[in-house]
C-alpha cells in the first residue's frame, strides 16, 4: 500500500445515517493499515471517529447491520428558547423570507429524545474507560449557538477535558436541530447551548485543526447531487434542505486545505452513488448496504492512489 506522507490527519463529516457509509470507508482504511496521527469530526462523524480512538472500527458494520430507528429515535417534542439561527440558502425573495423565519423558529422545536444516542455513547464507547486505545489527539466538533461560532473539544489520548465530558461533547455534536435537544455547557462564567453545526451553516468549519500534518484524508457523506438532492412533502423538504447545508460544508471544509501552512496533500473521499438511504432512516439492511458501498470505495480510493504515485 501506498504510504502516505506523516502525520496524517483525519476528517470525518456529518450526515446522520449516511455515516454508515463513512463508517464502512474509514473501518476499510483501518483494516488496509492506515493510522491517523489527529482525528476530528462533526455529528456522525464525532462518533466515527471515537471508534477510530477506541480502536472499535471492527465493531462498526454489525452495529449498523443492527440498527433499528427505535435505536436512534425516540419521540420526545421540546421547544428551547435559544438565539439559534440557520444558514439562509436560497434567494431573497419574499417567499424565501417568510420561509426562513418559520424555519428559525422551528429549528428551537426538538422532536425526539437524546436519551438512545446518549445510551449508545455510553454503553458502546465509555464503557471502555477513560484512556483511548490509540494515543491520539481527537477534536469533537459541535456549534455554540450564543456565539454563533464553531465549539471544539479536544482530546488528548483520553476522555479527559477541560469543559465538557467525553459524552456531553459527542453527543451535542450529533444534536441536529430540529431532531435532538441542544446540550448545555458553561465556560467563563457564560452558559452556552451546544448543536450540531453541520446544518447551521452560519460559522464554516476549516482544515487548520490539521496545521502540522502532510496528509489529511476528508469521508464525506454528500455528493454533488445533493446540492440539489430531489425530496418532496415535508419530510423531503427537511432532507432537502439539510443535505443542501451538509454539501456546501464539505466543499467548504475542504477548500479550507489552502490555509494550512503545512501544505498537506488533501484527499476527499466521496460517496460515488446514491446510497438509497435519507439522513434519519436508520435501517439496518439500507445502513448495512451503504456501509459495503464505503468499504469498496475505500479499496478503489486506496488503489487510485497508489497507481497515482508508480
Amino acid at each position: 500500500m501506498f504510504k502516505f506522507r506523516r502525520p496524517v490527519g483525519l476528517f470525518l463529516c456529518g450526515g446522520g445515517a449516511l455515516g454508515s457509509w463513512q463508517s464502512g470507508a474509514l473501518a476499510e482504511l483501518v483494516r488496509q493499515g492506515l493510522h491517523f496521527d489527529a482525528v476530528a469530526g462533526f455529528s456522525i462523524g464525532s462518533l466515527n471517529g471515537a471508534a477510530y480512538c477506541y480502536n472499535k472500527t471492527g465493531e462498526l458494520r454489525a452495529i449498523w447491520r443492527n440498527m433499528k430507528p427505535a435505536s436512534v429515535l425516540s419521540l420526545r417534542p421540546r421547544y428551547y428558547n435559544i438565539p439559534l439561527e440557520l444558514y439562509q440558502q436560497d434567494g431573497g425573495s419574499l417567499v424565501n423570507k417568510i420561509n426562513f423565519f418559520f424555519e428559525n423558529r422551528l429549528a428551537k422545536l426538538t422532536l425526539f429524545s437524546n436519551k438512545p444516542v446518549y445510551d449508545l455513547i455510553n454503553g458502546w464507547l465509555i464503557k471502555s474507560g477513560p484512556q483511548f486505545q490509540r494515543n491520539i489527539k481527537f477534536y469533537v466538533i459541535s456549534h455554540a449557538v450564543e456565539m454563533k461560532l464553531p465549539y471544539i473539544v479536544s482530546f488528548d489520548g483520553s476522555t479527559q477535558s477541560h469543559n465538557l465530558s467525553f459524552g456531553d461533547a459527542l453527543m451535542a455534536s450529533c444534536s441536529i436541530p430540529m431532531v435532538f435537544p441542544p446540550v448545555p455547557v458553561e465556560e467563563h462564567g457564560r452558559k452556552y447551548h451546544l448543536v450540531d453545526g453541520g446544518v447551521i451553516g452560519i460559522a464554516t468549519i476549516n482544515l487548520n485543526l490539521f496545521e502540522g500534518c502532510r496528509t489529511v484524508i476528508m469521508i464525506g457523506n454528500s455528493r454533488e447531487a445533493d446540492m440539489d438532492y430531489p425530496a418532496l412533502g415535508p419530510v423531503g423538504y427537511f432532507e432537502r434542505k439539510v443535505r443542501r447545508m451538509l454539501a456546501i460544508h464539505t466543499q467548504k471544509i475542504y477548500e479550507s486545505r489552502v490555509f494550512i501552512k503545512s501544505e498537506p496533500d488533501v484527499y476527499l473521499i466521496k460517496p460515488p452513488m446514491d446510497l438509497g438511504l435519507n439522513m434519519l432512516e436508520f435501517d439496518g439492511e439500507k445502513c448495512g448496504k451503504a456501509f459495503d458501498i464505503g468499504e469498496a470505495e475505500a479499496v478503489r480510493f486506496l488503489s487510485n492512489v497508489e497507481q497515482a504515485h508508480r
